[in-house]
């Protein structure tokens, strides 16, 4: 009697570890991006902590980068939202938008391109002040071209808050 697989046999492990594979890729790129927005939420309460600290310093908040007590390595200018000065670095771009006392961190590359975060470090755009918000742009600037929610509440896990006038916000837990 002969020892191996039968061509049925070898097929069926084919067929569980591509089931497998199936389940497991989509969560890992999950937990990937969840690992690269971590950066910019970072990013969003950094600058906000800042824009507080200017305040208390000075009466006022400030439109300039420059003015805060936030290092940014970035080089780069490509913007997610059009209209105002960025910095960038490749795959993020941080802008800040005074008119609306806002700062956005968006992805400018990517499988979710065009998804990213905003928060106002004043009440006025937003409802509240200091709450951060995961968006999927649809206008004025690089847009989200995957489902509504597919990032925001699939990925991150936010809360459906409105249509905002450039896209679809969510409201991070």
């Amino acid at each position: 009697m002969k020892k191996g697989f039968t061509l049925i046999e070898l097929l069926v492990v084919v067929l569980i570890i591509g089931i497998l594979a199936a389940v497991a890729v989509p969560q890992y790129q999950k937990a990937v991006e969840k690992s690269r927005a971590s950066q910019a939420l970072t990013i969003i309460k950094s600058f906000l902590n800042a824009q507080h600290l200017y305040y208390m310093a000075n009466g006022e908040y400030t439109n300039s980068l420059e003015d805060l007590d936030v290092s940014m390595p970035w080089t780069g200018t490509e913007k997610w939202f059009s209209g105002i000065p960025a910095v960038s670095n490749g795959e993020w771009s941080l802008q800040t938008n005074p008119d609306y006392h806002a700062v956005y961190v968006g992805r400018i590359s990517g499988p979710y391109k065009g998804a990213g975060y905003m928060a106002a470090y004043q009440a006025g755009i937003l409802p509240t002040a200091n709450d951060i918000y995961c968006v999927e742009r649809t206008a004025y600037g690089i847009t989200f071209e995957g489902e509504d929610g597919e990032y925001c509440r699939g990925v991150m896990g936010a809360t459906f808050s409105g249509n905002i006038g450039n896209g679809r916000a969510y409201l991070m837990p």
